[in-house]
């Protein structure tokens, strides 16, 4: 049996945030940054965190090391792109910090779907895969190399890479897929931390 890859987390912290207006990575909830939250939640089930990105960052995540962007690749996957071309050996556990409520439970959901033939494993929502949740093996490499290529290189076609497998992220688990774009999204996250459902 292979050996699996090491196994490494990173954080995307270089999003623009045009539809929130101020920098997703440092909003709060709980007493935390969206930063930290999901940064603490990749620490709890990877060997090490890095960071990629130019974004502005709480001084709690000063510690880690951040990688620079791919130049010339729009969107996420310039960050994805530069730790795969860092550590061409490692998987790499990826998650967005616009993801606030990420937990180490959904993590841990996404890795027991870990395959030895799969060269990503990217949940899907709806069929809907979410490439910002997701986790990718060496083997993903050339072909975000090939994607970076495109005229719009957007992470969701690497779904459609032959053995990626989109398992479909179960009800009990899909606050940890939502993100948070908006001021209006980020108002109904607070209500909703502040008002939880009850069990049913």
């Amino acid at each position: 049996m292979a050996e699996r890859a090491r196994l490494r987390g990173l954080l995307l912290v270089g999003g623009q945030s045009t539809r929130m207006g101020e920098p997703k990575q440092l909003l709060r909830l709980d007493g935390l940054t969206f930063a930290e939250r999901v940064a603490r939640s990749l620490a709890a089930v990877t060997d090490d965190l890095l960071l990629a990105g130019a974004g502005p960052l709480p001084a709690a995540l000063d510690a880690h090391r951040r990688l620079t962007d791919v130049p010339g690749v729009p969107g996420p996957l310039a960050g994805l792109l530069a730790a795969l071309r860092h550590d061409p050996g490692a998987a790499w556990l990826v998650a967005a910090c616009d993801l606030p409520r990420c937990s180490p439970e959904a993590l841990r959901w996404l890795l027991a779907h870990r395959a030895a033939a799969a060269p990503a494993v990217i949940p899907s929502r709806g069929g809907r895969p979410e490439p910002l949740l997701a986790l990718y093996e060496p083997a993903i490499l050339p072909h975000a190399e090939a994607l970076a290529l495109e005229a719009r290189p957007g992470p969701r076609a690497l779904a459609a890479v032959p053995g990626v497998l989109t398992p479909e992220v179960p009800p009990a688990l899909a606050a940890a897929f939502t993100n948070v774009n908006t001021p209006g999204e980020l108002a109904a996250l607070a209500s909703a931390v502040a008002n939880p459902a009850p069990p049913e």
